[in-house]
């Protein structure tokens, strides 16, 4: 089946043009550009069996979403594959790669293997998955070739059980690991001194403006520093995940020179909230490595805009309403942004703070390079064609009703942003329209 998407603005590789964009099947066929990229695309193509006019539309790759926590197995009813995928569709995700700290973690490659064939089921987009690093697994992982889209060590505790803090077997990891190591950089031992300290001054009734101070600058500083010298040392290819403070991307933009397989992420919500937000958004925005102030979110977005971290995700972390309406100390860290993140990203494009070939760098091309996706992530002839068109001159408001996520709830309930989600592909199908589902498309693994 072919399609043509016509007279439409199209962002790829640092450059905004206008053309037509023909999809064969699968993949995309044939770019056209320049005033008479309509006439050669019907000579072309004389008879699409689909014409789309993308007349004040832009278009994108699909966003790579390189850290979700979809919660498959073991807390489907707060997450599963089939409904977190969904909600992402709508977002204008194509691809995911998720967490494995679920019930039971993927730490095998068993474990591993159930959520492919999950997947492969129930997913509306394309996927892939980490395995997880654990203080007991480094001789089985490192023994046998790389599976999955990269191996996740959590080197400071969050959601789930799978802290590695076992310096022999860090060192393990970083030295024999074939593939991508992809981490969550915060100290453990700073963490714990801090809550104790807060526990001694407020005692169970700690305030969340304080889980900045709790889950400090210091521990996340520490933590990369340590990733980053075992890189280094070993040449290891890191990934380190939800950058959240000033001083990490400037380890990060240091490293690179002497190990340019060192790279970073930021996630949407360390770029679009501060620490001011605490007070009004309680534990709505609590998440590790938490929100840090203005002047970090300052820092990373100057990061961003100059290319010194490649990668934005969502970091997607669903916990029920209830959960997160708890006291501090008992409700647990993420938020659900999936559906959202490329708006937010849009939105901050309109308040000119990041150009549009910067946030499609970020949010396609970057996660496509780093996890050596093949022909994903580019408006390329031969690439798979997914596709996102956006309508940058109608707006709308997130309400409860819009929420595609299980846990039914947002950080952004209310907001109304600038554009929307028109219609997005998924390998050349037409898989989202107007905020519906149009079908179930046929997605693939990403790794």
């Amino acid at each position: 089946m072919r399609t043509l998407i016509t007279n439409v603005t199209m962002v790829n590789e640092g450059a905004c043009f206008n053309g037509c964009l023909l999809i064969n099947d699968l993949y995309i066929e044939k770019l056209f550009q320049g005033s008479g990229a309509l006439e050669n695309a019907r000579l072309f193509s004389p008879e699409p069996d689909v014409t789309v006019d993308g007349t004040g539309l832009i278009l994108i790759p699909g966003v790579i979403d390189d850290q979700v926590h979809f919660r498959e197995p073991g807390q489907p009813a707060k997450g599963s594959i089939e409904q977190e995928s969904r909600a992402a569709l709508l977002g204008g995700v194509t691809s995911f790669m998720d967490m494995p700290n679920n019930n039971p973690p993927a730490i095998t490659d068993a474990l591993l293997k159930e959520k492919y064939s999950s997947a492969a089921r129930t997913s509306y987009i394309n996927y892939g998955f980490y395995l997880g690093a654990t203080n007991g697994n480094a001789g089985e992982v490192t023994a046998s070739p790389p599976t999955g889209c990269g191996l996740k060590i959590f080197m400071g505790s969050s959601t789930g059980n799978m802290l590695v803090d076992d310096p022999i077997a860090l060192e393990t990891f970083f030295r024999d690991y074939k593939g991508i190591i992809a981490t969550h950089c915060e100290e453990e031992t700073i963490i714990r001194h801090n809550l104790q300290q807060a526990k001694e001054q407020y005692g169970e009734h700690i305030p969340v403006e304080m889980h900045p101070t709790i889950r400090s600058r210091e521990a996340c500083i520490a933590s990369t520093q340590k990733a980053i010298e075992l890189a280094t040392r070993f040449g290891t290819r890191l990934h380190i995940l939800h950058i959240s403070t000033k001083e990490e991307v400037a380890l990060i933009q240091e490293a690179a020179i002497r190990n340019p397989q060192i790279t970073g992420e930021v996630c949407v919500h360390h770029l679009w909230f501060s620490d001011g937000d605490y007070t009004k958004m309680g534990n709505l925005i609590k998440c590790n490595p938490a929100i840090k102030t203005m002047e970090d979110r300052e820092a990373l977005r100057q990061a961003v805009a100059k290319g010194i971290i490649g990668v934005i995700g969502s970091d997607h972390a669903p916990h029920t309403l209830e959960e997160k309406q708890a006291p501090y100390l008992q409700a647990p860290s993420g938020l659900p942004l999936v559906q959202h993140s490329l708006q937010m990203m849009l939105e901050l494009y309109d308040k000119g703070l990041f150009t549009l070939p910067r946030i499609v760098e970020g949010l396609c091309h970057g996660p496509a390079r780093v996890f050596g996706l093949s022909r994903r992530g580019f408006l390329k002839e031969g690439y798979f064609a997914d596709l996102v068109l956006i309508d940058p001159a109608h707006g709308m408001t997130v309400t409860k009703e819009s929420l595609a996520y299980t846990c039914g709830w947002s950080p952004l309930e209310g907001h109304t942003f600038s554009n929307t989600i028109r219609s997005v592909y998924i390998n050349g199908q037409l898989a989202a329209e107007n905020s519906r589902i149009s079908r179930k498309p046929h997605p693939l693994p990403v790794s």
